[in-house]
């Protein structure tokens, strides 16, 4: 359970936004959100700290399973605000890092969170797939891959050999304060660790 220490306070259209630092892990930060609306901000909250808490416990569970000590652990965030007609989405790109000791380099990964700010409701695949009803069959794969090849061939970034052609989409995605669509593709999950984690904007 994370007890909220308040340290800074930013707006995103109708909602304010206060950093959290964790009581238990100093470099351990998180936003809490408030419209308000008591309901949305206990919905959008809920989902937050729920994914810190995931986290956390996920870091020490492991730990305690390949029996190694926890050197670090801490996370960041960026908030993105977008308005989408009379929709306002608020997108939470959370940047979750932890080592182990004798580890080689940190673990880290990229988890968003995309939220209605009207409802509260979290904005998954299935939202943005309902959204681009209407477009081709496999329209945002066909995009991001041909994205994606032409970040790889601009920096030059090594793909594993199976990487292409894409298999799904990754669960990861947000959008940007113009309204693009990002997906993330993780530390090992089309490249090698040294390509770090590729954000691919498909416009």
């Amino acid at each position: 359970m994370f007890i909220a220490m308040i340290v800074s306070v930013q707006n995103c259209f109708a909602a304010e936004i206060s950093e959290n630092h964790s009581p238990f892990h100093e470099n351990v930060i998180y936003p809490l959100v408030k419209t308000g609306e008591d309901s949305i901000d206990k919905r959008i909250n809920t989902a937050i700290i729920a994914e810190v808490d995931r986290f956390v416990t996920g870091v020490y569970r492991n730990a305690q399973e390949i029996n190694a000590e926890v050197v670090d652990v801490r996370t960041n965030y960026e908030i993105m605000c977008n308005g989408a007609g009379n929709t306002v989405i608020l997108s939470l790109a959370m940047t979750e890092s932890n080592y182990y000791k004798g580890g080689a380099h940190p673990a880290t990964y990229i988890r968003t969170l995309n939220f209605n700010l009207s409802s509260g409701e979290l904005m998954g695949l299935d939202y943005l797939l309902e959204v681009g009803e209407g477009l081709k069959d496999g329209y945002f794969i066909e995009r991001l891959e041909q994205k994606l090849r032409e970040k790889v061939a601009r920096k030059e970034i090594f793909l594993f050999p199976d990487a292409l052609p894409l298999k799904k989409l990754p669960e990861n995605f947000y959008w940007d304060k113009n309204l693009h669509v990002h997906f993330i593709f993780q530390h090992y999950e089309i490249a090698p660790y040294a390509a770090g984690i590729i954000d691919i904007d498909i416009d």
